[in-house]
């Protein structure tokens, strides 16, 4: 792409205003979009606060409150919302394309099926964000572990655009292109599906999640029935950060399986579900995206995936404030037929 590359990130969270930041940092056209008239004003002239792997500093961001304030034309599009808003967010997009512009979606959990019908299929490009970010506060963002990124086409190979998108986001962490995005797509989703949506329903950050035993007999659950529906989808799953690989997981005895969760558990002892922190703050969380997605999919296909649905539909329940966040709802029977 040439030097006058113009690039729209929306959200301003903690993934979408840290790419911002750096990208604009190593020269980038940026703009951002914020949701918030007074807080655009605040990141175009005193800048996003940023600190943690990525250092403490202020980075300053043309910024505004709205798509509909963007004037002209832009090459790349990055949706770094919630998934619960990515649909808004490319609809919005839509009259600031070419027809060579990209969208690229940085939700967690699947959405790009449903982003190449409102953008285009040869405009959608899909991404996997495996570093770790918290919005302390709006405007203040921390990133909390180095990780990397992958991004690629649903229907085909990388091409030379896609090269480009691959170098803008390695201002971040490193990134690469891949020909398999929905198989690195669905690892992560099953990984978060496992200690997002448990986080959600018991209050608990990681380690103490998992050194609970039926928490673990969870995981392996949500996974094998993950895994199940990835089969159903001839989906080979590549494994998460290089270092999560399901198939031997779930062929291991017990020992080893319960073994290998709670190290994981020890190694993220402080990592707060972002389902957990949604339902804190009273917003609907992704879970629809994540436990949902393999429901919705294994429905399909015909392949039945009873604790996702009821952890689905569990947080649902907490949505709506019928059910209380609890350690307790790990005992909860239904669960308990099917483990």
């Amino acid at each position: 792409m040439p030097s006058d590359t113009r690039i729209l990130i929306i959200g301003a969270g903690a993934v979408g205003g840290i790419t911002a930041a750096l990208m604009k940092q190593h020269g980038y056209d940026v703009t951002l979009v914020c949701k918030y008239p007074d807080l655009a004003e605040r990141i175009t002239h005193k800048g996003l606060h940023l600190f943690g792997y990525c250092g403490d500093q202020r980075i300053r961001i043309p910024s505004v409150a709205t798509t509909g304030e963007v004037e002209g034309e832009m090459d790349v599009v990055f949706i770094a919302t919630k998934a619960t808003e990515m649909n808004q967010a490319a609809h919005a997009s839509i009259p600031l394309l070419k027809s060579s512009s990209r969208v690229v979606s940085m939700q967690n959990g699947i959405v790009e099926e449903e982003l190449a019908k409102i953008v285009g299929p040869d405009r959608a490009v899909g991404c996997v964000v495996s570093f770790g970010a918290t919005m302390h506060e709006p405007g203040v963002l921390e990133m909390t572990s180095r990780g990397d990124m992958v991004v690629g086409y649903l229907d085909r190979g990388p091409d030379g655009v896609l090269e480009e998108i691959s170098e803008m986001l390695s201002s971040v962490v490193p990134a690469r292109t891949t020909d398999r995005i929905m198989s690195h797509l669905y690892s992560k989703l099953i990984i978060n599906s496992c200690t997002s949506t448990l986080g959600a329903i018991s209050g608990l950050d990681l380690g103490p999640l998992l050194k609970r035993k039926k928490a673990r007999h969870l995981f392996i659950a949500i996974a094998r029935e993950a895994v199940a529906v990835a089969d159903a989808m001839r989906l080979h799953l590549v494994p998460y950060a290089g270092k999560v690989r399901y198939y031997s997981l779930l062929k291991q005895p017990p020992f080893w399986q319960h073994l290998f969760i709670r190290l994981f558990g020890w190694k993220y002892k402080k990592l707060r579900s972002t389902n957990l922190r949604s339902l804190e703050r009273g917003n609907k969380t992704e879970i629809d995206f994540l436990n949902g997605y393999i429901v919705g999919k294994g429905e399909q296909l015909g392949v039945d995936t009873p604790v996702n649905r009821r952890l689905a539909q569990m947080v649902h329940e907490i949505e709506i404030k019928r059910r209380p966040i609890s350690p307790v709802n790990l005992e909860d029977e239904l669960l308990d037929e099917h483990l």
